[in-house]
């Protein structure tokens, strides 16, 4: 995977970590000669399970839909609305976080053929990483690393992973700026 395009670049890493892991959890499928997967494929996918089951890693839709369950309509998938609730972080840092699932979720879910709702999509997005380093200080680096992390959950499926980066490649070569002021949805 070139992951060249994707942003930060520690994101690219957690993307290519989920992509091997979804491969992995695929299922008890058999190969061509009738054997089953290899013992560590079934052992990666068991290790999936109990770090899902322990806490240490959230427990992820796994759906072939890019959107994926939103029951509430608040235009965050509910699973990443389960792991921010989660997140030992004050109410001020949990909601900036939502601002910034919302702008990830609408990145997949973008026509990549409008490059006037890319750009929107954009300013929108600078407007939250803005926020989240705001709601973080002094330590910025949290909010980085929670942005990272959020990016990387919610391409957590071969499809959700495909859709991220054809949505990084469409924007491309676009610039923009960082805004002033306070770009926390209020």
């Amino acid at each position: 995977m070139n992951c060249s395009r994707l942003r930060p670049v520690n994101g690219c890493v957690l993307v290519s970590l989920i992509l091997a892991l979804c491969a992995c959890g695929r299922g008890a499928a058999s190969n061509e000669s009738g054997a089953s997967p290899s013992s560590a494929t079934v052992a990666s996918g068991e290790q999936i399970k109990a770090l899902e089951a322990s806490g240490q890693l959230p427990k992820l839709d796994r759906s072939t839909d890019i959107r994926g369950p939103d029951n509430d309509n608040n235009g965050i998938r509910d699973d990443i609305d389960a792991w921010i609730a989660a997140q030992l972080i004050s109410d001020v840092q949990k909601k900036a976080t939502q601002q910034m699932a919302r702008v990830q979720q609408a990145k997949l879910l973008a026509d990549l053929d409008d490059k006037e709702a890319l750009q929107a999509l954009g300013e929108r997005s600078a407007a939250g990483i803005v926020c989240l380093g705001d709601v973080f200080m002094p330590e910025r680096q949290k909010g980085r690393d929670l942005r990272s992390q959020l990016e990387a959950i919610m391409a957590n499926t071969k499809e959700r992973a495909k859709q991220y980066i054809a949505y990084n490649r469409a924007v491309s070569g676009s610039s923009g700026r960082l805004p002033k002021g306070n770009t926390c949805e209020p």
